[in-house]
């Protein structure tokens, strides 16, 4: 099947379950694949992707034939090992579980090649931040469910009473079965957040895991990587640096050394790749969070003491010193001409 280079996919191999599901149903695989464009010949070959968009349309039609509006839950529940594919058997293979983090992380693009979730460990929590492909209210909701599922199942097989799910938080508002998803989770399930989220106790995480195995890690690795360059998109370091930045918690300190790690990469090889597309990781920060500081002060109230921490400042000062010389006013002075241009556009002359 030829697919549009714009169009995200993810392997056949993830949407087993779905199938699985149709079956139990007794619903007619043809009437869940109608209007997709996926042929049922093409389910059959592990190596097969089909696109987002076509999953989606399958998983709203057996949404529609069964009646069933969690459909992402119900999915996740059926979710294996092997549905993940080749990623599956490489992270169970890790030998602890800040390895099968940043395996995941590196190797996601083969179960998709949509976003792949971003980590931040620090001494309180594991945060898993993942991205939804863009899709209907329905669609986007029941994947966002799906992956958290799929990420949660992962942990307990592989990590056992080591793993500890703290909270999740989901973008959409509180679904018609939200008290089923807190069944499934059993922690703590918060609704309209600014990003997707999952929150991991991190005492365990450098801990061996009752699956490791070495030999067999290094050996599917090795495939991994292979496979991993059919699909990789070769986007220019400076790019990859300013949409980890963009992403960053607020609460969580932002440094060169973190960043590198997320890349899979080192601090010293990251400052040389920088200097290659002349630019350097300060000017990256520094950029990042005067857009960020832009976005904020286009509201009603703002109070800038509080921008300030948020962005990693140590005070006032120091981030209007900052703004000033990165876009030529004040923060006060720009949040003032955008209250009048605001106004103005609310009050066009007659």
């Amino acid at each position: 099947m030829s697919l549009p280079n714009n169009e995200n996919t993810m392997t056949v191999s993830a949407v087993k379950p779905l199938i699985r599901y149709i079956a139990e149903q007794d619903i007619a695989l043809s009437s869940a694949l109608l209007g997709s464009g996926v042929s049922e010949e093409s389910l059959n070959s592990a190596d097969q992707r089909i696109s987002i968009k076509s999953f989606d349309s399958i998983m709203e039609n057996v949404a529609s034939l069964a009646q069933v509006p969690e459909m992402g839950l119900e999915i996740g529940k059926r979710l294996e090992l092997q549905s993940f594919n080749m990623l599956g058997f490489l992270i169970s293979s890790c030998q602890t579980g800040r390895d099968a983090l940043v395996a995941m992380r590196r190797y996601y693009m083969l179960l998709s090649d949509s976003q792949a979730p971003e980590i931040f460990i620090t001494n309180k929590e594991i945060r898993i931040i993942f991205y939804i492909s863009p899709g209907s209210d329905m669609a986007m909701r029941a994947r966002s469910e799906l992956i958290a599922s799929g990420i949660h199942g992962l942990g307990c097989k592989i990590g056992g009473q080591l793993y500890k799910l703290q909270g999740i938080g989901f973008k959409h508002s509180p679904p018609s079965y939200a008290h089923k998803v807190h069944d499934f989770f059993g922690s703590n399930v918060s609704y309209d957040q600014q990003e997707y989220w999952m929150s991991f106790n991190p005492d365990a995480i450098d801990q061996p895991l009752e699956y490791a195995n070495p030999v067999l890690f290094h050996a599917l690795r090795s495939q991994a990587d292979y496979a991993l360059a059919r699909y990789a998109k070769l986007d220019p370091m400076s790019q990859k640096v300013k949409h980890i930045l963009e992403q960053w918690p607020s609460h969580i300190p932002t440094t060169k050394e973190a960043v590198a790690e997320l890349l899979n990469t080192s601090s010293r090889t990251l400052t040389r790749r920088l200097q290659e597309e002349n630019t350097q990781f300060s000017h990256l920060l520094r950029d990042v969070r005067m857009q960020k500081a832009q976005k904020a002060l286009q509201a009603e109230k703002v109070n800038l003491q509080e921008l300030a921490h948020k962005l990693g400042f140590a005070d006032r000062r120091g981030f209007e010193r900052a703004f000033k010389q990165w876009c030529s006013m004040t923060p006060a002075a720009y949040h003032k001409q955008w209250l009048i241009e605001k106004k103005q556009s609310n009050n066009p002359p007659l």
